[in-house]
């Protein structure tokens, strides 16, 4: 007599990085107040890791909302020095809702508008067009950006016209304490 063995499959789940960290609650989303530039001032906000966090950020999305009628430009800056005048974003959250006790990140996000010049020291990696009353989205950029203590991710807007607009910023990321520390 033949013997039946029955294998139920294994299940296999593919998630993604920002997935996996949002599940173990390390994955947050920060977003500006309106931040109003133009009329030959800048606007710039950023997510800034402490020297001594013992962490790495890994960033993941910015969106950048244009409420305005005119195009505008914006620059992705790493490690760029904040701008003197600044405020602290107050609108950070844990995407995982679930998590109990809710983490706090190490990083904070700040934020400057009507500011004069550009950012100082750092590196300019790339720049995007924002058109009018939309919104970028920016490809995931799935934690291959990092950014040690001491470092920052920052979004610089420049208006080349007159008009003030009107902007926000959201921007995504991960953290991970350095091993050893």
């Amino acid at each position: 007599m033949v013997e039946r063995i029955c294998y139920l499959p294994e299940e296999v789940v593919d998630l993604t990085s920002s997935g996996w960290n949002a599940r173990l609650g390390r994955y947050f989303i920060g977003q500006t107040e309106e931040l109003h530039f133009g009329s030959q001032f800048n606007a710039w906000s950023g997510i800034i890791n402490p020297r001594y966090s013992g962490v790495n950020l890994y960033f993941d999305i910015f969106t950048i909302t244009n409420y305005g009628e005119d195009y505008f430009d914006a620059e992705i800056w790493l490690n760029a020095e904040p701008p003197s005048y600044n405020t602290k974003t107050s609108t950070i959250t844990l995407s995982n809702q679930a998590a109990t006790p809710p983490v706090k990140p190490n990083a904070y996000m700040l934020q400057s508008e009507y500011m004069k010049g550009g950012l100082n020291k750092g590196i300019d990696i790339f720049g995007r067009i924002v058109t009018p009353n939309s919104t970028l989205v920016s490809d995931s950029h799935q934690g291959s950006i990092i950014i040690g203590p001491g470092g920052s991710f920052s979004i610089l807007l420049r208006s080349n016209g007159w008009k003030i607009v009107t902007s926000t910023i959201v921007l995504t990321w991960w953290e991970e304490s350095i091993k050893g520390r």
